[in-house]
């Protein structure tokens, strides 16, 4: 954990003169709330390398450190030395639109993507990574491509991207699958490996994670072939509230536009990911560079003013 440290000191620093221009502090119930408190709210659940609670009762994770940066400067922002951080564990991912609905947190930092079937709920931050929805079955089972899976029990999160993804291509194929919903990634995953359904539907970077940790991890194979669309993943934050949405944004824009960007997502993808010591042997790419910029835009950059 001291290299993540030392990164995310180094990202600090180095990006706080990124910004060119200066963007004024208004109204909005989130900050309004932060201010009053001295207090901000963050939601994660287990779902490594995003997000996950350690052992030892740390908070942890990829979008966990980039969510600390954001937090960061909001403190610098507001002027508020003392800003304490409450996790507030979404263990289920069916209950991440009650913490929505509530307005409960400020900000949902764990794998979510940005879709439209929750635009209802939340508002999104730029995205910060992408995968998309593959599936995991059992080799011997010599199923490749969704097709074969005509006919099939499969196994998915409810309430996920994953779930939209299977959903649509089972309509749009009419392949006739039964898909059963999961509270948890590694649910579906289990079903799976149980023999319970022939496949599970899950993001590749989770689903990457979860099979490292088998200790049979040979005996799985993973589609070539994405279902859908990819999956830009994004920071949930309350409906409407544009003012704190720009914070956010701008926060993360500075992070995107430095060069300890890379350097931050390989500690989780290229590294052995801390704590857990799984290493997913994925590097930042010039492709996932080409398809955050057109998926994200960050220019013109802005600065978050200060207080101090």
């Amino acid at each position: 954990m001291t290299k993540t440290v030392n990164w995310l000191s180094i990202c600090v620093f180095f990006v706080s003169g990124l910004f060119v221009q200066t963007v004024e502090a208004q109204a909005s119930k989130t900050i309004e709330s932060i201010t009053n408190s001295h207090q901000i709210n963050i939601a994660y659940r287990d779902a490594p390398p995003f997000s996950y609670k350690t052992a030892d009762g740390k908070v942890v994770g990829y979008v966990i450190d980039l969510c600390n940066v954001i937090v960061s400067d909001i403190s610098k922002h507001l002027n508020i030395r003392d800003l304490k951080v409450n996790y507030i564990d979404n263990k289920y991912l069916p209950e991440r639109d009650e913490l929505l609905r509530d307005q409960k947190v400020d900000m949902i930092c764990s794998v979510n993507a940005n879709v439209a079937e929750w635009k209802n709920l939340a508002d999104y931050s730029i995205p910060y990574t992408y995968s998309w929805t593959r599936f995991a079955t059992l080799k011997d089972k010599k199923i490749t491509n969704i097709e074969q899976l005509a006919g099939h029990t499969v196994s998915v999160t409810a309430g996920s991207v994953d779930s939209i993804a299977l959903n649509k291509a089972n309509r749009e194929l009419g392949l006739n699958i039964l898909v059963i919903t999961t509270p948890t990634m590694e649910k579906a995953f289990a079903l799976m490996h149980d023999g319970t359904t022939s496949a599970a539907f899950i993001n590749d970077i989770s689903l990457k994670e979860i099979i490292e940790a088998q200790t049979d991890k040979s005996s799985f194979y993973i589609s070539a072939k994405g279902v859908g669309k990819p999956q830009f993943f994004v920071i949930l934050l309350p409906h409407g509230d544009n003012e704190f949405k720009s914070l956010v944004n701008q926060s993360l824009c500075k992070i995107r536009n430095s060069h300890d960007f890379a350097k931050i997502h390989d500690i989780w993808f290229n590294s052995p990911i801390p704590y857990l010591k799984l290493n997913l042997k994925s590097p930042f790419s010039e492709e996932m560079e080409q398809e955050l910029a057109l998926n994200g835009n960050c220019n013109p950059v802005t600065k978050i003013t200060t207080n101090e």
